[in-house]
């Protein structure tokens, strides 16, 4: 994976397509698809569908509440060949780009979860005989709203417009039941190797086999030793079909730092496993989406760096100090000569010709004067420009040095951002200059409050004083973020972002430092208080930072400066 700095293009999915060609996609397969869909109807019978909302780089959020009450996320992945989907519980918190989509499906109530028994095509049954299609085919991956066999809406018009009939379910046997009976049937199973034999063993067995893709046919066709004899095939088989259907699910992460998810058993080392498939995805989705991320973020910061250097050579090749060391001495020259000329003194002129006795051989020199001076006076004010000229000299010489050493110093950055070969190496590199950074970033005003990241995706933000504090509370917050403060004590406004009320490990860490931040921090324990900002209003006719809160609940916490 060389030149990860590069920027992202068809070429690069082209090439990830190439060098994963042999491995095993377990992510899309179809087995781990039945699966999840298994799992998720577990989950999500007798669920409320919230709402579908676009996310992040072609990604979908599906949002439920579940039968218990607990928000639960499906985040999809239509359109991606290293992604396809992972569960988690919790509410969203929406992106400023986010939008919902396909909104017929809000409030309705769900019935359970299915998987067509011949393609990778979950459906997730809604009330009043609708269904959600979820389809992961490849670059006609799509998710429809299908009501009567008829496409409601789609995640994508042009693949499958609305109004058009959806294909009903074919008979005949599915992938599931006509693996069983070829591993319950020997001679049956030989039969099928040898009548659709084909000089790609890989392609024999995606013949053979409903549900083995090219990938895990080459998976099949390792654990026979590459051989083609109908009956070792078939012994595998057995094997690796009961093994699918008894899934373990893991994720290895290779030597460049990619993870690979499987459900088979039996993983070499470096490998973490997972009581459930859904558990499994997610763990390995997670870890991709950064792995994947690490190239965006290696090229933001190479572009960073060379434009740093070029400014750095831009202002280098400026560099003259020989023209204001002339200027200079230019400057004495004339302070000198006016000094010479003092007996011809008189105010008003605009120069004065003088004899150069500097420069014997050329003629006399023109010296443009300040109307207002006299002859010394002049004299006086080019001395002056001669020393102030003399220090920008040296002022230039040592930010002439100053530069050649950051210029030096991008370059060897630049030499081992082209070295870097595989995502690991560029994840240890990006975490190192997150603490010594080579350039200047641009950097951005500081934050007028104190501030606690409490997770990666939430932060604390702390008043310093009364005004401060109104300026966080009403000025800073939203009416979505979580506002704390120790009950009965007087202390600063803290506002919670990036987490909601249902992250409690959150909020107890928040009130922790809301609580230091009060009159009461060498209690040990103080009442917190916390709510939405919207149930904040300020006091009439009251001093800044005086407010009155409504809804609000109470945590009882021992104080703490920083996050535990």
């Amino acid at each position: 994976m060389k030149r990860l700095h590069g920027e992202r293009s068809l070429a690069a999915e082209e090439t990830y397509a190439q060098k994963t060609k042999g491995r095993t996609a377990m992510h899309r397969n179809y087995f781990t698809l039945y699966h999840a869909a298994r799992e998720l109807h577990e989950k999500l019978a007798g669920s409320r569908i919230d709402e579908v909302c676009t996310g992040k780089k072609e990604q979908v959020v599906l949002a439920f509440t579940l039968a218990c009450g607990t928000c639960f996320q499906l985040f999809i992945f239509p359109g991606s060949r290293r992604l396809c989907m992972f569960a988690r519980e919790g509410s969203r918190v929406k992106g400023k780009n986010s939008a919902s989509i396909l909104k017929e499906c809000a409030g309705k109530s769900v019935s359970g979860v299915s998987i067509s028994p011949f393609d990778r095509e979950i459906s997730i049954n809604l009330e009043q005989s609708e269904h959600l299609i979820l389809r992961f085919f490849g670059q006609e991956s799509n998710i429809l709203l299908v009501k009567e066999n008829i496409v409601r809406d789609a995640l994508h018009q042009k693949k499958n417009p609305e109004g058009t009939r959806y294909p009903e379910t074919p008979a005949g046997e599915g992938i599931i039941r006509s693996l069983e009976k070829l591993a319950l049937d020997r001679n049956l199973f030989i039969e099928r190797f040898e009548s659709k034999k084909k000089t790609d063993p890989a392609e024999t067995v995606s013949a053979v086999l409903p549900g083995f893709d090219r990938s895990l046919a080459r998976k099949l066709l390792e654990s026979t030793g590459g051989g083609n004899c109908p009956e070792t095939m078939y012994e595998m088989f057995r094997t690796v079909f009961y093994e699918l259907l008894d899934p373990t699910a893991s994720v290895k992460e290779m030597e460049t730092g990619e993870p690979v998810f499987s459900i088979l058993p039996g993983q070499p080392e470096n490998t973490v496993t997972f009581p459930s498939v859904l558990e499994g995805l997610a763990f390995y989705s997670i870890s991709t989406l950064k792995f994947i991320e690490t190239r965006d973020e290696l090229k933001i910061f190479r572009d960073r760096v060379i434009r740093q250097l070029g400014k750095k050579k831009k202002e280098l090749a400026a560099y003259d100090p020989e023209m204001l060391e002339k200027l200079s001495r230019d400057y004495e020259a004339c302070g000198h000569l006016l000094m010479a000329s003092l007996g011809n003194e008189g105010k008003g002129r605009k120069s004065i010709t003088v004899s150069n006795f500097f420069e014997t051989d050329t003629a006399d020199k023109t010296i443009e004067l300040k109307e207002a001076l006299t002859l010394r006076e002049n004299a006086e004010a080019y001395f002056s420009k001669a020393a102030k000229t003399r220090a920008r000299v040296a002022v230039m010489k040592e930010r002439h040095a100053l530069l050649e050493r950051e210029k030096a110093v991008l370059e060897k950055t630049i030499g081992t951002l082209e070295s870097i070969e595989n995502p690991k190496n560029a994840r240890r590199f990006l975490e190192e200059h997150e603490v010594k950074k080579p350039v200047a970033g641009n950097n951005k005003p500081a934050s007028p409050f104190r501030s606690v990241q409490i997770s990666p995706k939430a932060t604390l933000f702390i008043g310093k004083n009364a005004e401060n504090n109104d300026q966080l509370t009403f000025g800073h917050a939203k009416p979505d973020d979580i506002w704390l403060h120790a009950r009965g004590s007087s202390g600063s406004h803290c506002v919670l972002k990036g987490s909601g009320m249902d992250h409690l490990d959150d909020i107890k860490k928040a009130a922790s430092i809301a609580a230091w931040h009060s009159s009461a921090k060498h209690s040990e324990l103080v009442p917190v208080i916390y709510t939405f900002r919207k149930y904040v209003r300020r006091m009439k006719k009251s001093a800044k930072g005086q407010v009155i809160v409504e809804r609000e609940k109470v945590l009882f916490v021992r104080p703490s400066r920083e996050v535990d």
